[in-house]
């Protein structure tokens, strides 16, 4: 990649949007700077693009891979697939003040929620003069100007041409009107369900199935989880042609849990074996590398109802 020159870009995330300007220096020249305001309400300046990032979130991991700043990851978080991380440290869950320092870097990436679960770590590190930057993962929306601050913190020369690869992935699926509906359980126990507005309900339209939960799931307010519960699943069962079982951190419950519970023993879409395994990574981590990758494409081709 090739440091954008002569200019100062001053980044701002408000409300998870990012805003852009450009100002001269006050000897007239344009100056080579990025200034970046993260979900935290805190304001970093880097005098040159980030070339040593400790990145502590798998999805912030993914991204810069995904834009060809794989070299620049001094180190990722344990959350992050090895295969797709292959050849970068790896650190555990929540590592330790020496072990970040040791890797020397120009920028920790990282995200508000771990920030609040280790703030004596994090005011250590900037009380050290250690750049962090917490970003939250990204809704659809945000996704593209996401990527373009990534590429910007890196020095891509042309940070808006990875936006438009993201907004085109964003945009390449549309969902039919006898598209098959399907429910996403997150969580098992509790019978949840991913918001109607949600990356992972955007990814079961992208793969071609429309959210059959969408009219009668309520979401919780300011989360990307709604309630669902086993009456409203066998009420909606004229609905639900697929059921896609989220495996990952949040959910235990994998499809053959699902098909052998006596509660829904006689679902239409249990009868008929139309119950899957997903990733969660897969479908509900904002990632352009597994954009990339197809993974939209590899849910459509669950059965054929998919696109």
């Amino acid at each position: 990649m090739n440091l954008a020159k002569k200019s100062i870009l001053v980044l701002l995330l408000f409300a998870g949007r990012l805003c852009i300007a450009q100002a001269p220096s006050a000897e007239g020249e344009q100056a080579e700077y990025i200034e970046a305001a993260d979900d935290t309400g805190v304001v970093l300046r880097l005098d040159a693009p980030a070339r040593r990032i400790v990145s502590l979130y798998a999805g912030h991991t993914e991204n810069l891979i995904a834009i060809g700043a794989k070299d620049y990851i001094a180190a990722a978080s344990s959350g992050d697939d090895p295969k797709l991380a292959a050849g970068i440290p790896l650190l555990g869950p929540k590592p330790g003040l020496e072990q970040i320092l040791s890797l020397k870097p120009d920028l920790v990436l990282t995200r508000p929620m771990l920030v609040r679960s280790q703030e004596a770590l994090y005011e250590r590190l900037r009380g050290l003069g250690v750049k962090v930057l917490a970003i939250d993962p990204p809704t659809w929306e945000e996704f593209p100007g996401y990527i373009e601050l990534l590429s910007r913190l890196v020095g891509d020369a042309s940070p808006e041409r990875a936006a438009l690869e993201a907004k085109s992935l964003l945009s390449a699926g549309t969902v039919r009107k006898n598209a098959a509906g399907a429910v996403l359980i997150t969580n098992g126990r509790s019978l949840a369900t991913c918001a109607p507005d949600s990356w992972a309900a955007r990814m079961m339209e992208l793969a071609g199935f429309r959210n059959a939960a969408s009219g009668f799931a309520r979401a919780l307010q300011g989360g990307v989880i709604a309630s669902l519960g086993a009456e409203r699943i066998l009420a909606a069962d004229k609905e639900i042609d697929v059921v896609l079982l989220q495996n990952g951190a949040m959910n235990a419950m994998s499809a053959a849990d699902f098909m052998s519970d006596p509660r829904f023993s006689g679902l239409r879409a249990v009868r008929e074996g139309r119950v899957f395994d997903v990733s969660e990574a897969d479908i509900s981590r904002p990632s352009l590398l597994r954009l990339k990758m197809g993974v939209a494409e590899d849910l459509g081709k669950l059965t054929n109802f998919g696109r």
